[in-house]
């Protein structure tokens, strides 16, 4: 996108809020990883670090979303991912959004298990047929991950699920590694 000779820009908004609420240029001069609200929105973080909104135009009271975000000291603001995505393994919380980004080249998803030692373990669904045998993607992903992030297993699929919008179809990712039985 860097490269096309339009300006492109990415939304961000809420059907709560019947509308969009900030802006992010994805190319030219002013290309930016965060997101700049519109005038009239103002943003802070709940207790949960999750984006609440407050437009007065648009929504009658504060809408508190379930998208972990980052405030930034120049007024941005970047969406970290989903609260409803966060695995607590071992007492430490792995953002799988995030960790699926330092991931990228691997057709994979992430997910989690119960554990009775961790409370929740990592899955990492990888395609069948991805060249790299168990060993290397554990290695690859130690180079990668922080400690702790690394999953503690690796699940090969056909395919990894996706929803009808393109997105990683989070609930059946982890129903396939649930009914996966080897993994507990």
């Amino acid at each position: 996108l860097e490269y096309l000779p339009c300006r492109v820009y990415s939304t961000y908004g809420m059907t709560e809020t019947l509308s969009h609420v900030a802006l992010r240029p994805l190319n030219g001069p002013e290309a930016s990883v965060g997101y700049r609200p519109f005038e009239g929105v103002s943003l802070s973080l709940s207790a949960r670090g999750t984006l609440v909104i407050h437009a007065p135009e648009l929504c009658s009271s504060d809408l508190e979303t379930n998208d972990v975000a980052r405030l930034h000291a120049d007024g941005t603001f970047t969406i970290v991912g989903r609260a409803d995505n966060v695995v607590n393994s071992g007492g430490v919380k792995i953002q799988i959004e995030e960790e699926e980004r330092r991931l990228i080249d691997v057709p994979f998803a992430l997910t989690s298990v119960p554990d009775r030692r961790l409370g929740e373990a990592l899955v990492l669904l990888v395609i069948r047929d991805f060249p790299m045998d168990d060993v290397g993607l554990f290695d690859a992903m130690k180079a990668l991950l922080p400690r702790y992030h690394v999953p503690r297993h690796i699940l090969r699929v056909a395919a990894v699920p996706m929803a009808g919008n393109g997105k990683i179809d989070r609930k059946a990712c982890r129903e396939l590694a649930l009914e996966a039985g080897a993994i507990r």
